[in-house]
């Protein structure tokens, strides 16, 4: 075994611990091998990235969260406008019951015709959107084909008259339109 000087120039073998000097801020531990430095720095480098992607992925959650908070408070009526779409249904056949038969309805008319647009018109404040169909190019993320009735008047696949209208909530489809749509006068 080698021996060396500490600072006091004494001679001390290495398998003795050296006395904690008074006179300086030595410590009395033995220096830490370079092999368990690398180790210890090794296992610092592991804890702190697993410290990062926990951290990572806690942000990402929160942002998940309040993404599906700000959605769920966006479609909280849903529920209450697909209530309302039948009320829709039944005004717009009493009006045109109402039209077909002018006699003595024109109060009836003007009335039923208020109570439809100012409901739509509520709904609407909400978000609720009517889809347009008679005479667009029928589409199936929008329209529910009820018949094909061959038409020279139109291109084929393109919504002839609407049966039932449909509607959209903020861009989210609530209930299809139900449509005839054309097909060429030779099917």
């Amino acid at each position: 075994m080698g021996q060396h000087k500490n600072k006091h120039g004494n001679h001390e073998s290495e398998s003795h611990q050296p006395a904690p000097c008074e006179s300086c801020a030595c410590s009395s531990a033995p220096p830490a091998s370079a092999g368990d430095a690398v180790a210890l720095q090794a296992e610092r480098d592991d804890l702190l990235g697993r410290l990062q992607r926990v951290s990572a992925d806690y942000a990402n959650y929160q942002k998940r969260v309040h993404r599906d908070v700000e959605q769920a408070r966006e479609f909280a009526n849903e529920s209450l406008l697909k209530a309302l779409l039948p009320m829709f249904d039944d005004m717009e056949r009493a009006l045109a019951a109402a039209k077909a038969h002018p006699d003595d309805t024109a109060s009836l008319v003007a009335g039923m015709q208020m109570v439809h647009d100012n409901a739509l018109a509520a709904a609407t404040a909400f978000g609720l959107a009517v889809i347009a169909a008679a005479g667009k190019p029928f589409d199936p993320s929008l329209h529910a084909a009820l018949l094909q009735q061959p038409s020279g008047d139109v291109p084929p696949q393109t919504v002839l008259n609407e049966v039932q209208k449909g509607y959209t909530l903020k861009g989210r489809l609530l209930r299809p339109a139900q449509v005839i749509v054309s097909t060429s006068p030779d099917a």
